[in-house]
């Protein structure tokens, strides 16, 4: 695999057009064009500016862009014309601008204000940006900007002319919620790259989460990053064995071979289309620390653009399978890329999603036109859920630009005849039409698995003005955030207006988990698009009861301007509270950015929390789909219900399959019961468990707690 990679890498390199995030080398061409000829039309003069911004080089992009605008005749004056020209000037300004410990290693500097840095180019921002609004008013990306250009200088709100101050973008004076800070630079876990995925979970099998990450890149290697047991991580890539592994814009895991380790599985070649058909690969964890990749001897082998895939055992064999969903046909095959075989007449490849039904010897067969999943779109998002409580996995599909599917298990006799049905429409879940990140959950604790569908419309030319419309409240444009409630009939209805979670979203990555252990699921929301314009900051919404989502974006420092991918939530210190790993950086190399870890400060100590490791027997042994039910009495006696379902969370970024409940103002566990994901649907009960420790679960054996113990992050 390390080989073919590599070959996939060569051959860019010599023809890098096609590949939007080679921009060094695609700078490198152009200065060796611009050798070549002594004059350029101002057309390529401006995109070559575009293309050092991508590549990271503002200072250089502002030159030739101020050499546009000063002809011999003098400075050129703001129309509709230069226009575009004196926006890319201005997010040149604040490219340049940005302090060298934002890429690198300071801890909190790439969360506005920023501290340090050259005030200079955000002064020169400014400037641009108040003559901008002084020619075009209404221009609602241009002010969103003049705020961030004030918030990178330590001077938002009080410094931003009232006429064009957008509020709600700092923390509130009075905030009860307190600021989780970024601990990834002292631990060494902020690694600096573009846009990726991560996977969190205890990889050696000693106790404590790993950290396993991708980057885009072609060329960009993977980190496997091992807790060393004090608080501390170690680098243990290159003697996992993973050196050559390299891209990859997502990442999941699973132990698919019920050997008792976690596997690994990197999806290649989105956004690229015809350019994108890529390997994936099949990291087998060995047990001993190390990983090989198996990918062509498990079957697994093929080359299709993807960023989304999700492990389930749909026939409750005992056995993970994997649905892999692949980019095809639409408007948004290659968006970004550069010439698609289309655009010379020929027809663009189809490239059809997969389900790899898993064989018990550790290789897998694709099995999806046979049972009823016939495929071929633009697929973004991926996930499992048993949507009407019957015990087999369904199955969700995000698709951009077109109607999203729901796949309802209709259950076999055997593995020749198991059969799914497209109940999307009947079922009311076809939108967003421009759909991105998914997941099923159960967030208002009835007992129903409830939908969540991120929106990601590219159709809008200034997402940032857009987002500004949002703060501002006024109308927004395009696709809004859906949740989905499960109506127990088949149906569902979308209550994200209702719950205050009609967002315009631009959400690439995202997860969820309980930050406040209340018993109510919190989801973090990674945002950004490729223009270098959309400075959109990531966002993070609290559960109050399953009855509303509050924003506490700022409030708790979540807030980052870089652009966000995958998020995952694990409990990384053993202190009884989910912390936040989130993968930054955007598509382009000039949108590189380090990588974060919210160590949770633990909002509500009053809040109690059980900690469960499951382990399947006849149910697969990562328990990946078994049902979780807890009953706890409150102190006034009265008792509530809490779910979850295992699972590795949203479609982009992994979390661990270890599950930190909270259970709000519990003293004690009156029952926690497992329904496992095996053909009987077997459940085990356990009764008046102590709160505030984590328990090992065997699937038809008695409970264990496990001498897990806190670890102070150094």
């Amino acid at each position: 695999m390390a080989a073919r990679l590599q070959q996939i890498y060569r051959e860019a390199l010599a023809d890098p057009l096609p590949y939007f995030h080679l921009n060094h080398r695609r700078v490198e061409l152009w200065r060796e064009g611009l050798k070549q000829r002594s004059s350029w039309p101002p057309e390529a003069r401006y995109a070559f500016a575009q293309e050092l911004l991508n590549a990271g080089e503002p200072d250089e992009a502002i030159r030739q862009v101020v050499a546009l605008l000063t002809p011999s005749r003098g400075a050129a004056a703001l129309s509709s014309h230069s226009k575009p020209l004196f926006d890319l000037l201005g997010i040149a300004y604040l490219k340049e601008g940005e302090p060298h410990s934002c890429l690198e290693d300071r801890a909190d500097t790439c969360s506005p204000p920023h501290e340090g840095g050259d005030g200079v180019p955000r002064r020169q921002a400014i400037a641009l940006y108040d003559q901008l609004l002084r020619y075009l008013p209404d221009d609602l990306q241009t002010r969103w900007l003049l705020n961030v250009a004030y918030m990178e200088l330590g001077e938002y709100p009080d410094s931003v002319p009232t006429h064009w101050l957008i509020p709600g973008l700092e923390r509130s004076p009075k905030a009860p919620f307190p600021r989780f800070h970024n601990v990834a630079p002292e631990l060494g876990l902020a690694v600096n790259g573009m846009a990726g995925g991560v996977s969190l979970e205890d990889f050696n099998g000693d106790g404590l989460i790993d950290v396993f990450t991708t980057a885009y890149g072609l060329n960009d290697p993977v980190h496997l990053f091992l807790a060393d047991g004090r608080g501390g991580f170690t680098d243990h890539t290159r003697a996992a064995g993973l050196q050559g592994i390299v891209g990859g814009l997502n990442t999941i895991h699973a132990d698919y071979d019920n050997d008792g380790d976690d596997d690994i599985l990197i999806l290649r070649g989105a956004w690229l289309g015809a350019y994108g058909a890529h390997p994936n690969s099949l990291l087998r964890n060995d047990g001993d620390g190390t990983f090989e990749d198996v990918t062509a001897a498990a079957g697994l082998l093929s080359f299709h653009p993807t960023q989304t895939a999700a492990w389930a055992d749909f026939d409750n064999d005992g056995l993970l399978d994997l649905f892999i969903g692949n980019e095809s046909g639409g408007a948004y095959q290659g968006m970004g890329a550069g010439p698609q075989p289309s655009d010379s007449g020929t027809a663009a490849p189809a490239h059809p999603s997969e389900l790899f039904r898993n064989n018990g010897d550790g290789s897998f067969r694709e099995i999806a036109s046979r049972v009823g999943i016939d495929l071929t779109a633009f697929v973004k998002g991926v996930a499992w859920g048993d949507v009407n409580n019957d015990g087999l996995p369904d199955l969700f599909v995000s698709v951009l630009g077109g109607p999203n599917r729901l796949y309802l298990n209709r259950g076999g006799t055997g593995p020749n005849d198991w059969h799914f049905d497209e109940v999307a429409a009947a079922a009311g879940v076809q939108d967003p039409r421009f759909s991105f990140a998914c997941w099923f959950w159960d967030f208002d604790n009835d007992g129903w698995q409830d939908l969540f569908v991120a929106s990601y419309d590219p159709r809008d030319p200034e997402p940032a003005g857009n987002v500004a419309r949002e703060f501002l409240d006024l109308p927004v444009r395009g696709d809004h955030v859906h949740l989905f409630r499960n109506n127990g009939n088949g149906t569902f209805t979308d209550v994200a207006p209702a719950v205050g979670l009609d967002r315009v979203g631009y959400i690439m990555g995202a997860n969820y988990g309980d930050m406040d252990n209340d018993g109510y699921l919190d989801l973090y929301l990674g945002t950004g698009a490729p223009d270098p314009r959309a400075l959109i900051p990531n966002r993070m919404f609290l559960n109050r009861a399953g009855k509303r989502f509050e924003d506490v974006t700022f409030d708790g420092g979540f807030g980052l301007f870089q652009k966000g991918h995958a998020i995952a939530f694990a409990d990384l210190d053993r202190d009884g509270d989910e912390d936040i790993y989130a993968v930054m950086g955007g598509s382009v190399e000039g949108d590189a950015a380090p990588n974060v870890l919210f160590e949770n400060p633990n909002p509500s100590p009053g809040n109690a929390w059980v900690g469960l490791k499951l382990e399947g027997r006849t149910a697969n042994r990562s328990a990946i789909g078994a049902r979780i039910r807890i009953t706890v009495a409150g102190p006034d006696g009265t008792h509530r219900m809490i779910y979850r379902t295992i699972s590795t969370g949203g479609s982009f970024g992994a979390s661990s399959l270890e599950q930190e409940i909270g259970l709000g103002a519990a003293k004690r566990i009156a029952e926690l019961t497992v329904t496992w994901p095996n053909r009987a649907r077997t459940v085990d009960a356990y009764s008046d468990l102590a709160v505030n420790r984590y328990y090992h679960v065997v699937e038809g054996a008695p409970i264990h707690p496990l001498a897990w113990r806190a670890v102070r992050l150094r």
